[in-house]
Formats: C-alpha cells, structure tokens, sequence
C-alpha cells in the first residue's frame, strides 16, 4: 500500500500558500483578500501539522473542513465576483479532496490494525486454553 499522507500534506500546504497569497496577486475586495489570507493561513498550519504528527487522522479531518470551508467562503463572504473566489473554490475543492482522501485511508488503516490486533489476541486465547 502506498503511504498517501505525506503527498497530500505536502500538496495541502502549497495549496494553502497559493491561497494565501491571493490577495496580493488576484484582483479582489478587502474582504476576499482577507478570507483568503487567513483560511489559506489555517489551511498551511494544519497541513503542516498534519506533516509532522505520528497520527494526523485527526489533522485531516480538520483539513478537510477548512477546504470545505474554503469552497463556500466566496458565497458566504460576498466576494464571488472577484478572481480570489475562483482560487477559493479550486484550492478548497483540492484540499478537501485531498484531505478526505487522506484521512479515509488512515481510518482504514487503523481499522486494519485493530482487526489484526483483535485477531492476534482470539488466537492467543484460543491456544492459551489448548
């Protein structure tokens, strides 16, 4: 199996840096410069985190949030007209992709390991008996 976290961490913060300079290279309202700085911001900050953690399941999930949030700010914010709601939508839709991505496999992964560690634990039972 292939270990996707790291790519998707990785791919998650030049995601959040392309977003958070937003408002320096897009034409946009303050409002747009700012949304995209800051969950952009947050964006970078837990995919880093995600980078550095022994278990970033939970890091995931929350990058997965923010993309999500970061797909619907535009409408939420009022700045759907300007070139920054197209860099949220992108970025968001991709950092949600990917952290969903990333985060399903590591819940199957820990699923896996409980059902082996489950399985190790019924055999030793079983012949402890024997």
């Amino acid at each position: 199996m292939i270990d996707t976290r790291k790519p998707a961490g990785g791919a998650a913060v030049l995601l959040g840096l392309v977003t958070m300079s937003a408002g320096i290279w897009a034409d946009t309202t303050p409002i747009g410069s700012g949304l995209t700085l800051g969950f952009g911001a947050l964006a970078t900050l837990y995919a880093l985190w995600s980078l550095i953690a022994r278990n970033p399941t939970k890091d995931h999930w929350a990058l997965s949030v923010v993309g999500l949030v970061l797909f619907v700010l535009p409408w939420v914010g009022q700045y759907a007209g300007d070139a920054a709601a197209w860099t949220s939508w992108i970025s968001g839709a991709l950092i949600m992709l990917i952290a969903g991505t990333a985060y399903v496999q590591d819940e199957s992964d820990d699923l896996t390991e409980k059902a082996e560690r489950h399985g190790r634990e019924t055999y030793r039972a079983e012949h402890a008996r024997v």
